[in-house]
C-alpha cells in the first residue's frame, strides 16, 4: 500500500531491521510469595487439592433433579454437590465426572436409589443452609468427607451408607 500523501514518514517510522524481540533475558522469583517450583506448591489445610475445570462439577450437578427438603434452597445443595464431587475427582488427579456427583449425591442423601439415613435428613437442612454464599462453611463440608469414602465407588458408597455410615458435619 502506497504512502498517504497528507502523511509524513520520519526516520522512526521507516521498517525495522530487526524482525521481532530478543533473545529473553534471564528472570529470577525476587518477591517474597513467588513459587519457584512445584514442590512449594502449598497443601494440606485450608488449601485442598486443586483438580483441573472444577466448574464442570455445577453443569452435572445442573443435569439432576434434586429432590429438597422444606428450608433448602437448590443454590446451597448445588454448592456443597459440586464441592464434594470436584473434592473426590481432585484427589484422583483429574477432572469431574458423573460418578462423583453420584457418589457426593449418595454421600448427602439425595440419590433416591441409594439408603438413606433419616438423621442426616433431619439435620441437612441446618448445616447446608447458606453454604452457596459461605465459603468457610462450604470447605468445613469438604473437609468433613473422609478421603477414604471419596475414593469409593458409588456402589461401594451406597453399600457403606447401606451399613449404617452417616455422613455427620
Amino acid at each position: 500500500m502506497g504512502q498517504q500523501p497528507n502523511i509524513e514518514l520520519n526516520l522512526t517510522d521507516a521498517p525495522r531491521s530487526k524482525l521481532g524481540p530478543g533473545v529473553a533475558r534471564r528472570w529470577k522469583p525476587r518477591r517474597p510469595a513467588e513459587l519457584r517450583g512445584p514442590a512449594e506448591v502449598p497443601n494440606g489445610a485450608q488449601f485442598g487439592t486443586i483438580g483441573p475445570d472444577a466448574g464442570y462439577a455445577l453443569k452435572l450437578v445442573a443435569e439432576h433433579d434434586l429432590d429438597l427438603l422444606p428450608g433448602e434452597h437448590h443454590h446451597d445443595v448445588a454448592a456443597a454437590l459440586a464441592a464434594i464431587a470436584t473434592s473426590r475427582a481432585a484427589k484422583a488427579g483429574r477432572a469431574p465426572v458423573a460418578d462423583d456427583v453420584t457418589v457426593a449425591m449418595i454421600i448427602l442423601g439425595l440419590d433416591t436409589t441409594a439408603p438413606v439415613d433419616a438423621g442426616l435428613l433431619a439435620a441437612r437442612p441446618g448445616w447446608i443452609a447458606n453454604v452457596g454464599h459461605n465459603d468457610a462453611k462450604l470447605r468445613r463440608i469438604v473437609a468433613d468427607v473422609p478421603i477414604d469414602v471419596l475414593a469409593l465407588t458409588p456402589v461401594e458408597v451406597a453399600a457403606k451408607v447401606g451399613s449404617g455410615w452417616a455422613f455427620r458435619v
